[in-house]
C-alpha cells in the first residue's frame, strides 16, 4: 500500500497565538507545519526547499513577507501566499506581480488557506 506524501507548510508570522492557531487548524486537515516568527528565522532554518509552501504574513519585524516572496521566488522556492490584515490594493498588486500564487486577508478564511495549500501541493 502507498502512503500519501505529506504536505508541509512554512507559516511565518510575528503573532505567536496565531501560528499555534494554524498549525492546530491545519493538523485536523493532515497538513504538517512549521512555524517562524520571522522571516529571517525561516531564510536561516534551512527549510526554503523542505516545505511544500510558504505562508507569510506582509508586515513583520525585520525582513517583510514581501522581501520574503522575493527571495523565496529568487531562490526557485515553494509557491507563497502573502497573508495581512492590511488590505489595499497596491499591496496585493506587488504581491502578485513579484510572485505570490494567492493572497489572503486575515482573518484568514480556513476553506481559502486550505485551497491555497491543495494547489501548492500540487505543483
Amino acid at each position: 500500500m502507498q502512503s500519501e506524501k505529506q504536505t508541509t507548510i512554512a507559516i511565518v508570522d510575528d503573532d505567536h497565538f496565531l501560528l499555534e492557531s494554524l498549525r492546530d487548524l491545519l493538523e485536523t486537515f493532515g497538513v504538517e507545519s512549521r512555524i517562524y516568527n520571522s522571516a529571517d528565522a525561516f531564510l536561516v532554518s534551512g527549510d526554503l526547499h523542505r516545505v511544500n509552501c510558504v505562508l507569510a504574513d506582509v508586515k513583520m519585524p525585520g525582513t517583510s513577507g514581501l522581501d520574503l516572496l522575493h527571495a523565496v521566488v529568487r531562490q526557485c522556492g515553494p509557491p507563497v501566499c502573502i497573508m495581512t490584515s492590511y488590505t489595499d490594493n497596491r499591496t496585493k498588486a506587488i504581491a502578485t506581480s513579484s510572485g505570490a500564487v494567492a493572497f489572503l486577508e486575515k482573518p484568514l478564511n480556513s476553506q481559502d488557506l486550505i485551497d491555497f495549500i491543495a494547489h501548492a501541493a500540487d505543483r
